[in-house]
């Protein structure tokens, strides 16, 4: 079982004990499923699916699971009682020990790399963030030439290319590798141009003014702005430290050409969800 179906498994097992926490009425345990579930997604997002396989192979089967001494310092923290939830289910009959063993490896691999402190902040503040992108470049060429000059690059994951998100995916089986264009906050300025965009909106004559602005007023996650009588939707990229401007018409418009062209690739007529034969 390679680290991607394990994390699945993992996430299954992380379903069924906060299922039965909210039936039991158990808060504060329904919490700590939910932040073993968001550390799982931590891995996926930020491209660590192979590092964190290595550290499962690296893990002697059979060891006795124990809090690490890294673990054993944060008190109270998340960590600390999430990994004592799962300790504690190891002596419970019945209970499936392999997705308890990757759990407690993946909280050990998260403080030994000291990802511990961005893991928590993901867990308390993904729902309202942007899609994560973990690196950026100025061209296309210039991340392509990174993407094939990395021995083992993270993946998949997305990266800004200027200020349109791209996915990158890698394959350590057979080193296969490329990135395609995606739109992951498309659907979100869709609903968030709804009803119109809000008057009053901060506007500059010039895309330097209007950076220079957005880092003294950082938008959480997103605004929209004006530069040059055009309107911009800004989203901040904490983990980059800047935010990325789109141009709304322009990304309504792709938006709109991208959805087309999948209904023309499922067969579907405009509107009209793919067939399913069931």
């Amino acid at each position: 079982m390679n680290a991607f179906e394990a994390l699945t498994q993992a996430e299954a097992f992380i379903a069924l004990g906060r299922q039965a926490a909210h039936v039991n009425g158990q808060e504060a345990e329904e919490q700590l499923w939910l932040y073993l579930r968001a550390l799982c997604h931590f891995i996926r997002v930020t491209g660590q699916v192979y590092r964190f396989e290595d550290a499962l192979a690296a893990a002697t089967p059979g060891e006795p699971l124990h809090l690490g001494a890294h673990l054993g310092l944060q008190e109270g923290s998340f960590a600390q009682r999430a990994a004592e939830l799962l300790l504690r289910r190891v002596y419970t009959p019945a209970e499936p020990q392999q997705p308890i063993r990757l759990l407690i490896t993946l909280l050990h691999f998260l403080s030994e790399t000291g990802q511990l402190g961005d893991a928590e902040d993901f867990f308390l503040h993904h729902l309202e963030a942007p899609p994560m992108a973990i690196a950026q470049f100025r061209s296309l060429e210039e991340a392509e030439g990174w993407l094939k000059g990395v021995a083992d690059p993270p993946s998949p994951a997305y990266i800004l290319i200027g200020d349109e998100y791209y996915q990158f995916w890698y394959r350590r089986e057979d080193q296969t590798r490329g990135l395609y264009r995606d739109y992951p906050i498309a659907a979100e300025l869709e609903a968030l141009t709804a009803g119109g965009i809000p008057p009053h909106t901060p506007s500059f004559a010039t895309r330097p003014e209007a950076e220079d602005w957005l880092k003294n007023h950082p938008t959480q996650p997103y605004t929209f702005v004006s530069i040059a009588g055009e309107h911009y939707l800004a989203v901040n990229h904490q983990r980059l430290k800047r935010h990325s401007l789109h141009h709304v018409a322009s990304a309504l418009k792709l938006w709109e050409e991208h959805k087309r062209a999948l209904e023309r690739e499922s067969g579907s007529a405009p509107g009209e969800p793919p067939f399913n034969p069931q």
